[in-house]
């Protein structure tokens, strides 16, 4: 099978859904839909608030979006992928092609691309990538899903190589096309994981100048840069000189900067402030993300959350409706499915997801607990109680914390931070995780679930369900696979292991006077194509 270019043959292999375009708001971009040039008498160079600190740059080992956002601009991926048809499309590589089982992807590269370093693209240094992800192992656990099965990549020469698995991975073709996978330079593949942290070397249309942990990241424009993919708007170098990125976490700061002209563009509007910013002056950048939605991820060997009763409970307790107008979003929705409805593959179990308080009562007397004095349930003793970990979304968990009151569920909040959060999964000390994992393949149950994932947040101990998450991976039909992700989604819904609670929107704004901006696949943002322009 060769592919110069592929489309998605059903929905779950590769098609995207069309609820993956940029959501269309009074005042909204839709991404790339923009045809102004950059004006001749305006510094191109903007500032672009972020709401927290990256902590890690290297885009093949953190997994959270305002690293990524940085990430994206620094290091270009083997593939690209069309945000709205889902198709796969030459990058970094011009052509591809994998075998009838996907046990293997040879890929031909680009022959004229270089790091910000100055070192040259070759098939030797991709295998120096993949062979690090793999050893990075944790560190690296997203990444690592992608390449499951990884066997080695054997290099035909300076431009072909092949990389092969030990049973078939449906998910490489797409992972390909992510910043997970995205191609470091040799010295950077080389370096230790904390070193890598803070300081990348990519072949993207920009190149990091500078990185101070909790307070910016600075970026310039790579010259000669002249290998986006076709996606993109325009050939040849970026049109900014350079990206700041300061870091402010208060989100009235972010806004008001936004509105006093200290900033150009601010990361993660709050849904309330939504309104505010849909007028002419503004642009508004909101996209809905693949993957997992916003959810309760539980480990099932703590206290309660055993008891599959308790888990059904919560699950059935929480209004998602309400959940989503007490968050003030005017994008997002609620979730339907323990996929959000932007994924590829994603089943509507909104029967199995409907509020019903009366049946959580139920379940949860039915298992032997009793309403206490203080309106909480309680068991030989115990108080029903649950504490979920995160380090965002705490407007959705304090709806959900509110909602479970009301039915006798003491739902405890641990807000920490993002490094705090990955330190709790890698020692599995939490009853729950409050989080999404964004990814544009079904294959993001697997990765949250599965015992083998090194990057599993939900501990369950369920036989069936690893069966049906491994095969999935390794099913290259994608009628047969559609089949086996239909009953992976029903059966975690329905055992409630992971309890969905909002799919997530990313909602972004900039001064009208900024144009070009672009979201991927993924939900991440490019800005090789942004540009200044008159107001």
């Amino acid at each position: 099978m060769t592919h110069p270019r592929l489309r998605g043959p059903r929905r779950i292999a590769l098609a995207l859904t069309g609820g993956l375009a940029v959501v269309a708001l009074a005042g909204c971009a839709g991404g790339a839909e923009t045809s102004s040039a950059p004006a001749a008498d305006l510094a191109q160079d903007i500032v672009f608030a972020l709401k927290e600190d990256p902590t890690c740059l290297d885009p093949q080992q953190t997994s959270v979006t305002t690293s990524l956002i940085v990430g994206r601009q620094i290091a270009d991926s083997l593939l690209d992928q069309d945000p709205e048809t889902g198709e796969i499309v030459p990058w970094l590589a011009s052509e591809w092609e994998a075998n009838e089982d996907l046990t293997s992807y040879t890929f031909t590269l680009r022959d004229d691309v270089t790091f910000s370093d100055g070192t040259a693209l070759t098939s030797e240094v991709v295998a120096a990538n993949f062979d690090a992800i793999v050893e990075l192992g944790a560190s690296a656990s997203l990444a690592g899903g992608y390449l499951a099965g990884y066997a080695g990549t054997e290099i035909a020469d300076d431009t072909r190589f092949t990389v092969t698995f030990s049973a078939p991975n449906v998910q490489f073709q797409q992972g390909a096309t992510t910043m997970s996978l995205g191609i470091l330079s040799a010295e950077t593949a080389a370096a230790p994981a904390e070193e890598r942290c803070q300081s990348v070397v990519g072949t993207g249309p920009f190149a990091l100048e500078s990185y101070v942990p909790n307070d910016s990241v600075d970026l310039v424009k790579r010259d000669g840069y002249d290998w986006a993919s076709e996606l993109r708007e325009h050939d040849g170098e970026a049109y900014l000189d350079a990206v700041s990125f300061p870091i402010i976490a208060e989100a009235s700061v972010r806004t008001g900067g936004l509105e006093s002209g200290e900033y150009d563009v601010i990361q993660d509007v709050p849904y309330v402030d939504e309104a505010r910013f849909g007028s002419d002056s503004y642009r508004l950048y909101a996209k809905a993300n693949p993957g997992v939605p916003n959810a309760l991820v539980l480990n099932t060997t703590r206290g309660p959350l055993g008891d599959e009763a308790v888990r059904q409970a919560i699950s059935k307790a929480l209004d998602r409706e309400q959940i989503n107008l007490l968050t003030g979003s005017l994008s997002g929705s609620a979730p339907t499915s323990v996929l959000t409805s932007s994924t590829p593959g994603y089943t509507d179990l909104g029967d199995v997801l409907a509020h019903d308080p009366d049946g959580a009562q139920e379940l949860l007397e039915e298992s032997g607990w009793t309403l206490g004095a203080d309106g909480i349930y309680e068991k030989d003793g115990q108080a029903l109680t649950v504490t979920v970990t995160a380090f965002y979304a705490q407007d959705v968990l304090e709806a959900a914390q509110i909602q479970l009151r009301e039915a006798g569920i003491d739902l405890q909040l641990k807000m920490v931070a993002p490094g705090d959060f990955f330190g709790a999964i890698a020692s599995g000390d939490y009853d729950a995780v409050g989080a999404a994992l964004t990814r544009t393949d079904p294959d993001a149950l697997r990765t949250l679930l599965s015992s083998a994932s090194s990057a599993r947040w939900g501990i369950v101990d369920d036989a069936e369900l690893e069966a049906l998450l491994q095969e999935q991976a390794q099913t290259a039909d994608p009628d047969a696979r559609q089949e086996l992700v239909d009953q992976v989604q029903q059966l975690v819904a329905e055992r409630a292991y992971v309890i969905p609670t909002l799919e997530t929107v990313q909602l972004h704004a900039s001064r009208a006077g900024v144009e070009g901006i672009a979201f991927d696949s993924a939900a991440r943002l490019h800005l090789y194509d942004t540009r200044v322009v008159a107001d």
